[in-house]
């Protein structure tokens, strides 16, 4: 590598005290010679602002940022415009970057000057026993979809990735994250820049962890909001950015009118067993060839929650969005923590 430019490293956070001290630990130990680390804090009231605080003092490179706003999108924006480096890095505050993260997606930049945006492999990991099988649920494609980043195996040009790496000029030609994306401001962002031609790499070799929702309920309310604000993002670009996007709130929908229509009627029972019998089948065949058959039933029931959380997220949105033409709701606007 020729050159080493700065690296901003910037990272949403609210109330993440259990989490936030790795991933800050884990940056400051990559590789990668030249950074500097914004952490832009909704004004956690969990100890996190304590330990930020004790972060700056050990090592300079560290910056705490208040987020009066409280949520993710502002969190970017005040971190870019606060930041000073040539390619700007976001981490959110429950990913662990590998100590080669940093140093191989610079270097994806720099070998690809026709790519603005690059990003690694995402494992998930958890701590809890309902959130060991969401992991490996959120990362099948039977839980989140073919052609999802997650589920990658080998570099390619994808729609959008986790943990990217932009250079600084593209928010000049795009713009900021949208301030009123509580979820999926990311996708809208790189919809975006992929709208405008520009191209967004996924480099299998760098590695970060995630640690997953620690319950079915939170990563139920997760995914809502996810579901929830796709329509918005739909709605701005007048177009459905992904066609993935479209089976859970189909596969709910199908669900609620089949089951009261199939106490009526035979040859609708018969439609509703055997698209059930065929969620199972695929979900069961597609969550892990290795694991026992009792923990893929586990993990088929994370991905049915997903589904669920999403498609009934999607399906608010689109009454929301699309059919009363109102804002997202107020409780919508919270953060899931």
């Amino acid at each position: 590598m020729k050159e080493v430019p700065l690296v901003s490293v910037i990272i949403p956070c609210r109330n993440e005290v259990k989490a936030i001290g790795p991933t800050v630990k884990a940056i400051l130990k990559n590789s990668y010679p030249n950074i500097e680390v914004l952490v832009v804090d909704g004004m956690s009231e969990d100890g996190t602002r304590d330990l930020l605080a004790e972060l700056t003092t050990q090592d300079k490179r560290v910056r705490m940022i208040d987020n009066p706003k409280k949520l993710t999108p502002f969190a970017f924006n005040l971190g870019i415009n606060n930041s000073k480096g040539a390619f700007i890095q976001i981490v959110g505050s429950r990913n662990v970057l590998d100590k080669d993260y940093l140093m191989i997606l610079v270097d994806a930049l720099q070998s690809f000057p026709q790519v603005d945006c690059v990003g690694g492999d995402y494992q998930h990991i958890a701590d809890t026993p309902s959130g060991q099988y969401l992991a490996l649920a959120m990362e099948s494609e039977f839980g989140v979809g073919v052609g999802n980043y997650r589920t990658m195996e080998g570099n390619c040009l994808v729609d959008t990735v986790g943990v990217p790496m932009y250079r600084r000029t593209i928010f000049k030609e795009v713009g900021m994250f949208d301030e009123a994306l509580t979820r999926n401001q990311d996708d809208d962002f790189n919809f975006r820049l992929t709208k405008r031609g520009k191209k967004i790499l996924y480099v299998h070799k760098a590695k970060t962890t995630y640690l997953v929702r620690p319950s079915l309920h939170k990563a139920f309310s997760q995914f809502f909001q996810y579901g929830y604000f796709k329509v918005f993002v739909n709605r701005k670009h007048k177009r459905v950015t992904t066609s993935r996007q479209m089976i859970p709130p189909l596969f709910v929908l199908a669900l609620a009118t089949m089951f009261p229509l199939s106490l009526f009627s035979r040859r609708v029972r018969i439609l509703l067993s055997l698209m059930l019998f065929l969620y199972v089948v695929l979900g069961l065949s597609m969550a892990g060839k290795r694991l026992r058959f009792v923990d893929r039933v586990n993990v088929l029931f994370c991905c049915f929650i997903m589904h669920c959380g999403y498609g009934l997220g999607y399906l608010q949105g689109i009454w929301d969005f699309l059919v009363i033409h109102r804002q997202p709701r107020q409780e919508m606007q919270r953060q899931t923590t």
